[in-house]
């Protein structure tokens, strides 16, 4: 059984797959509306708060120190490592 992804605001829990670049493509190929801008971890424009579990991400650019403290992630460069909770 694969890791869980749950977009606590849409209401839907989806099954990671790895054929996915990112927690974003996942979300948008299952119907949930994200914001996003540049797709790469750059802008900012896509970060929501990671309400439990762990994401790996090769970029944070579009974060600043806040944002870490916060527990926000960036959808277009996340990928799960563990079941994960999104506020999205």
């Amino acid at each position: 059984m694969g890791l869980k992804v749950e977009f606590k605001t849409s209401g839907k829990t989806v099954e990671w797959d790895d054929s996915f670049e990112s927690i974003l493509e996942l979300g948008e190929e299952n119907g949930i509306e994200l914001e996003n801008e540049c797709r790469m971890g750059v802008c900012g424009t896509c970060k929501v708060k990671l309400l439990s579990g762990e994401v790996d991400m090769e970029e944070e650019t579009g974060l600043d120190d806040a944002d870490r403290d916060e527990n926000m992630i960036l959808l277009c460069v996340a990928t799960p490592k563990t079941d994960v909770v999104i506020d999205a």
